[in-house]
């Protein structure tokens, strides 16, 4: 491998190294602390829902950062928003875990989304200005593949930690990772040339920019209907998140262990949906891929409404139709979204993201609303998502091959 922005201190292997483990790191914040969950509600004394606003504001406050850490990048470099993402993550886990109530975590969880924001997204940038051709996509296949591996992890160390030092140690876990990611973010050096900035418009004017473009998207028959489907899809999927601790830990009462597997399964799914959509997409149109997907959530949703209550194991096939469905129908989505004019791909990138994290921030709210129980409600809010697909796609998608090549071009044969 050779580096297209020379490193000090760090060769390309080291220097790919050491992006792929900060990303790592900060990405443990989203799953680590769920097993804690119920545990947490019953130290607080709150309901679930309540509890559940730190989830909420961490993706919602994420969706925030997302949004900003891209043009403060080109603006002022990767490295300064790079190592400040990392720092404020740090300081704001500190916070999480001396946090005497759910309203200072709320608080602190949302500076963790805004760290967490900011290393993310400035992560895939730093890395195309690293490498370029060959070493560019095996750098971005290792970076995909460890966003994967993080989720699947997470639970693994949080139920090891929650089981020896609670869940404030969950939480003095993530800053110590966020310690080594903040060191290791300093080892980098700036991958952005200053000369390479000056032409770069003021944050202000990249966001009016981004804004100007995504109305031009708007007005264009299938992009609204599209960023839906992409946003319905991830409810079912992030409710089931939300609520599979207080399910499979308090309903079932399974041990950490067999909690472990069952989330380890869940996970493994998720990674081979995107490896799915790649082998389908060859075969047969994409508008036929996502009607399939869509009659996988519904089935989803009948299966937990009649059997999701049955015991654990049922309880996580049932929602596997449904997980699979949204692994193939984010990359299909973006590859869908992003196929615009080159001064559209940005605001194209910026809406789908923030519109994403915007639905997964409700979908953790609606989640733990008063259900007679969490499996009927997860039912409800999965069978409710299909419906709304169907009818998205039946408004503005119908007919187009939804394979790329501008998705408003080509009609279903």
């Amino acid at each position: 491998m050779q580096l297209a922005a020379p490193q000090r201190f760090l060769g390309p292997r080291a220097f790919l190294a050491c992006a792929l483990a900060v990303e790592l790191l900060i990405i443990m914040s989203i799953d680590m602390y769920v097993p804690a969950l119920p545990s947490m509600q019953r130290e607080f004394g709150v309901t679930e829902a309540y509890l559940n606003l730190t989830m909420f504001a961490f993706f919602a406050v994420g969706a925030v950062g997302v949004v900003f850490a891209g043009p403060l990048s080109d603006r002022l470099g990767r490295k300064p928003v790079f190592v400040f993402g990392s720092a404020l993550f740090t300081a704001s886990s500190l916070g999480c875990m001396l946090a005497p109530s759910v309203e200072v975590l709320v608080l602190f969880r949302m500076g963790e989304a805004l760290g967490y924001g900011a290393v993310t997204t400035v992560e895939t940038a730093i890395v195309k200005d690293a490498f370029s051709g060959s070493d560019l996509k095996t750098a971005m296949t290792c970076l995909q593949s460890f966003i994967l591996i993080g989720p699947a992890a997470a639970p693994f160390l949080g139920t090891f930690v929650l089981a020896h030092g609670g869940w404030r140690g969950i939480f003095a876990a993530l800053v110590a990772f966020g310690v080594v990611a903040t060191v290791l973010a300093l080892l980098i050096s700036e991958t952005l040339p200053r000369e390479a900035r000056a032409g770069c418009e003021s944050v202000g004017a990249a966001l009016s920019s981004t804004l100007r473009g995504v109305r031009l998207l708007a007005r264009e028959k299938g992009f609204l209907p599209m960023v839906g489907i992409l946003g319905v899809a991830s409810v079912p999927y992030f409710a089931f998140i939300a609520v599979i601790s207080y399910v499979l830990l308090d309903h079932f009462a399974v041990s950490y262990g067999f909690y472990n597997v069952l989330y380890l399964l869940f996970c493994l799914v998720t990674i081979v949906a995107p490896y799915v959509y790649a082998a389908a997409s060859k075969r047969v149109h994409g508008s036929t891929v996502l009607k399939a997907c869509i009659g996988l959530t519904a089935l989803s949703g009948v299966l937990l409404g009649l059997f999701g209550l049955a015991g654990p194991l049922v309880f996580l096939a049932a929602f596997v139709p449904a997980t699979l469905a949204e692994g193939v129908i984010r990359p299909m989505s973006y590859v869908v979204l992003l196929d615009q004019p080159n001064d559209r791909v940005g605001a194209a990138s910026s809406f789908s993201h923030f519109s994403y994290n915007a639905f997964t921030a409700v979908a953790t709210v609606i989640a733990t609303l008063p259900w007679t129980n969490f499996v009927f409600g997860l039912a409800v809010i999965t069978g409710a998502s299909a419906v709304a697909m169907a009818a998205a796609y039946a408004g503005g998608l119908r007919g187009r091959k939804l394979d790329g090549g501008h998705y408003n071009s080509g009609e279903e044969a």
